[in-house]
Parts: structure tokens; C-alpha cells; sequence
């Protein structure tokens, strides 16, 4: 490959051929490809490298894991696969339904959450993920640094918003409110995945209000699917002897 070729590719910005161009001349000259067939395969190969890096920068900005692989229904854990191979057709989405997952620690439930948010990524869907504690940190914050209605509408745009562990203890009167707040401008608009390790019959308590717990949790449920996960810890199996 000459200096000039390779010059060209990177100012096109190319450089993603230039790393395989070499296998890929090869490859075309064993299979007696014609030049349309040899510069569709080596521009398909481009715009698999754009799209994998697309993917990438979105499930970063999401804040979901980027080395997720393929979802392992070979597990101990017991929940209803038939409904969650259903979730992963993202239909939900489109009804703008919502998922809770809920059983105890360490049994995949933040995994499924975060496949299923992986699946809507790769569908174009706009996805954010946020630890709950994280997630009112993150308002308590905003309201100190003036910028409360700027964060809250981040977590009413996207498409799904996932509240990952939900429920380790009970909200102050603020968190409450602003968690109602975002459930009821999401509803029958967007779709939300909650974890958590209670049952959706515990979260009542968690609100110091019951009147805005039954109100927000109404909603929740009028519009979700429901996946108890049970079984031994994954983490615990997979710990070293």
C-alpha cells in the first residue's frame, strides 16, 4: 500500500480500511471477487466499525457497561424466561410500559436490566441507567448548583430510564417527591426498568406519604411487567474455592 493511498484514507477518515486492506486484497484476489463486490465488502467492513464505535459511545453516555456480552439464560436463577424473551423484543417500549425486576441480591437482576437496555440501544432507543442512590444524589445536587430543572428533565427524556436497586431504604419526604414527579411525567409517555430487592408490595412503605407512594406506584403497576427473580446468588456460585 503506497504512502499516498494510506495519506488519503486517513484525511477521508478511512483509516479504519487501512489496518485490513492488505487481508481484505488477499481475500478478494483467492475469491476472484469483481471491484464492485471487493469495495462493498471493504465499506461494510467501515460502517461495522462506525456502528460498533456508535454503540459504544452510547451505552457510555447511557452509563451502561460497554464489554456486555451476548444474555446467558443458562443460570440457576429462576423467573419467567418466556416473558423476558418477550421484553427483548423491546414491544414494551413501544407501549411505553415499564418493567419491574425485584428479588434478592446477586441474581441477575441489574444483568437483565442492563441487556435489555443494551437491546434498545442497538434499536436506536435513547436509554439512561442510574443507580438510585445515584440518581438522587445526583437531583439533591442540582438543586444547590441551580440547575433542578435541567437534571430532572435528563431523566424524563430518554426513552427508558432505568432505577437500578431500588428500595434499600426509605426515601426522605424529598426524594419521594421528586421520584413521584418523574414517574408521573413518564407515565404512558416513556418506559422505566426498576430493580429491586423488595417486592413492589413492600415499596408502599418506602414513602413517607402514602397517599404520593399509592399514587406513584399505581401508576408503576398500571403499566408494567413483572419479573421475580429467584435462586442463589450468581456472585456466590462464581466466587473462587
Amino acid at each position: 500500500m503506497s504512502k499516498e493511498l494510506k495519506e488519503a484514507m486517513v484525511a477521508l477518515r478511512l483509516s479504519g480500511i487501512v489496518a485490513t486492506l492488505p487481508e481484505r486484497i488477499s481475500y478478494a484476489k483467492s475469491k476472484k471477487l469483481s471491484y464492485e463486490e471487493f469495495l462493498e465488502m471493504i465499506f461494510y467492513d467501515e460502517w461495522e466499525r462506525r456502528q460498533a464505535r456508535l454503540l459504544n459511545t452510547k451505552m457510555k453516555k447511557a452509563g451502561v457497561d460497554s464489554n456486555l456480552g451476548s444474555y446467558s439464560w443458562d443460570t440457576t436463577t429462576a423467573y419467567d424466561r418466556e416473558l423476558t424473551k418477550k421484553l427483548m423484543s423491546l414491544s414494551f417500549v413501544e407501549k411505553h410500559s415499564s418493567v419491574l425486576i425485584f428479588g434478592p441480591t446477586g441474581v441477575g437482576k441489574t444483568y437483565l436490566a442492563k441487556t435489555l437496555a443494551f437491546t434498545a440501544l442497538k434499536a436506536g432507543h435513547s436509554v439512561t441507567f442510574a443507580k438510585c442512590d445515584k440518581l438522587f444524589k445526583h437531583l439533591k445536587l442540582s438543586v444547590i448548583d441551580g440547575t433542578h430543572d435541567r437534571t430532572i428533565c435528563s431523566y424524563l427524556r430518554p426513552d427508558i430510564l432505568i432505577v437500578d436497586d431500588f428500595g434499600v431504604k426509605e426515601m426522605t419526604r424529598e426524594e419521594a417527591g421528586e421520584f413521584y414527579e418523574i414517574i408521573l411525567e413518564r407515565y404512558e409517555k416513556k418506559s422505566n426498568i426498576i430493580t429491586s430487592a423488595r417486592s413492589p408490595e413492600e415499596w408502599q412503605a418506602l414513602f413517607p406519604d402514602p397517599i404520593l407512594g399509592n399514587s406513584a406506584l399505581d401508576r408503576l403497576a398500571h403499566t408494567s411487567y413483572q419479573i421475580l427473580m429467584e435462586g442463589e446468588s450468581i456472585r456466590k456460585q462464581n466466587r473462587p474455592n
